[in-house]
């Protein structure tokens, strides 16, 4: 009996733990070294036989440096289908030194960068592709990783992976077709094509972009930094900058999508670029067929577009409802339409069966060339609320009811977009609260608490109760922007020192991030470079009691230590 109970435990113990398997780390360089298998870095794989051996639930460690692909796509057959294929739910981890040694960890000083122009000329269809199917409990996370180089098709047949088409017209940097996808501190950049050079997610993909950079990704399709479609996703204190498309929607969400950005800034990017014969619409945001989308403690500034809607756009077609826009403790200034009379730069429902929700936000100074120009309309047929906010000159109170005496003036209320601290440039209110409706017409902090906790999906206390730089509100103040922030953990007082000065042993710089760094003795001889990462960089190391020249961009700067 005793053996009988063992045998009994003995199974049931193997049944409960079949499918627990302990995570494999592989380390990888560009180019392989020793063994090349992999299992420390001094025997470091390539990246394609690392993501061949892998298996879901594995970690990928890549040194700095520059990957290229050089395996194609499963089904394709096009030399132009080489690209990086994730197909298990593994964690790739980049910016090690590109010499790493055994307990070295990541630094935004490292760049991992995957190109696709695997040779000169030669641009694949897409740097990356997400193929691995959905599991419980697991995902594709890349972390520290650059990707650019990319370059969609302008046409072509789809392949079929997983029962999904895989178009090559799509993603030039990223495709993802029914994967669970995370992004972590990434930079999407420098990818051509057509539709989407960024990334293009499909079929019920689940989404997540945190601290990431989509920068000057430029097509001639639709969709410039990304293309959801039929998926959901959240954004996180994240930056769309400078992309451009021929389309519509530098951020394009379609067909039931559900989309969620919060603590971001979407500037500067182009709807309608070099595109004389269509009008092209949203090149902030473009939301459409029953997507919908959640803005909240977002900066949407200087977009432009050859159509309506430079800040967001709404479309939808009869087949599909609930296209919506909920916009909160947001900012929408400065986007600009090229169309003539009767055109809306900010926030547009273009067709009937759109709802635009406005809560606690600022939508001024949206211009058009022409006259009879709006910051917020809609179509009949599409509905508009506008709470504790501001729509052009027009300020609002909890019940969308206009205050009578009460006027809003971008020009002297509204400070241009800068580093006011965070992860992204925010917009500052000017003047005193008395002397600016935007501070004293908001919405408290209780009642954002309470709207949050209201709406599907619930926006976090976390999000809602705090501005886009993570300051906590107070008062009654609309928009992305409730004060400045001190950068880089540093007091206020430290902030507004001079532009390099010492703190202790330590010689600090105010920056920019992506600023080059030299230091020079009062010789001539270069003791330190490096380059800008935050707003606040630190040169450690140098002897106490001498002079030093200090190069930072190409200013000029002499401090004594």
């Amino acid at each position: 009996m005793k053996k009988l109970h063992f045998t009994i435990f003995t199974m049931l113990f193997s049944l409960l733990f079949a499918n627990v398997t302990a995570q494999t780390n592989y380390f990888v360089k560009p180019v392989s070294s020793g063994t090349g298998t992999g299992v420390s870095w001094e025997n470091a794989a390539t990246l394609a036989t690392a993501l061949s051996t892998a298996v879901s639930g594995d970690v990928i460690h890549l040194a700095a440096g520059k990957y290229t692909p050089s395996v194609l796509l499963t089904g394709g057959a096009d030399d132009l289908d080489m690209t990086f294929e994730i197909s298990k739910n593994l964690l790739l981890i980049g910016g090690y030194p590109a010499s790493p040694a055994v307990n070295d960890t990541p630094s935004d000083e490292n760049s991992t960068i995957l190109d696709g122009e695997f040779a000169e000329g030669y641009n694949a269809y897409h740097t990356v592709a997400v193929t691995a199917p959905a599991e419980d409990g697991k995902k594709v996370e890349l972390r520290n990783i650059k990707i650019k180089g990319g370059k969609s098709a302008t046409s072509g047949a789809a392949i079929v992976i997983n029962s999904l088409n895989f178009g090559r017209v799509n993603g030039s940097a990223i495709i993802a077709g029914g994967s669970t996808l995370k992004l972590s501190n990434c930079k999407i950049y420098d990818n051509l094509g057509y539709n989407t050079p960024g990334l293009y997610a499909f079929s019920n993909a689940k989404i997540t972009v945190d601290n990431c950079l989509f920068e000057n990704n430029i097509g001639t399709g639709n969709g410039a930094s990304m293309w959801i479609d039929g998926s959901a996703i959240d954004v996180y204190n994240s930056n769309f900058i400078a992309n451009k498309n021929s389309g519509v929607g530098a951020i394009q969400v379609i067909t039931n999508t559900k989309a969620n950005f919060y603590n971001c800034t979407i500037a500067y990017n182009v709807a309608g670029f070099n595109n004389t014969t269509n009008s092209r619409n949203g090149s902030g945001i473009y939301v459409r067929n029953g997507a919908q989308v959640q803005v909240v403690n977002c900066t949407i500034y200087g977009n432009e577009s050859n159509g309506n809607g430079a800040g967001i756009a709404l479309h939808s077609t009869t087949a599909f409802t609930g296209t919506k826009a909920t916009v909160i403790n947001s900012t929408i200034s400065e986007n600009k339409s090229l169309m003539l009379d009767n055109s809306t730069a900010g926030i547009f429902a273009l067709t009937n069966n759109c709802a635009i929700d406005i809560y606690n936000s600022i939508i001024s100074g949206n211009t058009a060339l022409g006259t009879n120009n709006y910051d917020v309309a809609i179509t009949s047929g599409s509905t508009l609320s506008t709470k504790n906010a501001v729509v052009a000159e027009k300020v609002f109170d909890a019940t969308g009811t206009m205050v009578a005496d009460k006027t809003f003036d971008f020009v002297t209320m509204l400070d241009t977009l800068l580093n006011n601290g965070g992860p992204g440039k925010t917009v500052q209110l000017l003047l005193t609260a008395d002397a600016n409706p935007a501070k004293t017409y908001g919405s408290s902090r209780t009642d954002l608490i309470s709207l949050g906790a209201s709406l599907s999906p619930v926006i976090a206390e976390s999000i809602i109760a705090f501005d886009q730089l993570g300051n906590s509100r107070t008062g009654n103040i609309m928009g992305a922007w409730t004060a400045s922030k001190p950068i880089s953990g540093l007091s206020s007082n430290q902030s507004l020192k001079p532009v390099v000065y010492v703190s202790g042993d330590n010689l600090c710089l105010q920056t920019e991030p992506g600023q080059n760094i030299s230091v020079y003795s009062i010789t001539g001889q270069r003791v330190a470079t490096t380059y800008a990462t935050e707003n606040i960089t630190t040169i450690k190391g140098l002897s106490k009691g001498n002079v030093y020249i200090v190069n930072v961009s190409g200013r000029i700067n002499k401090v004594i230590f």
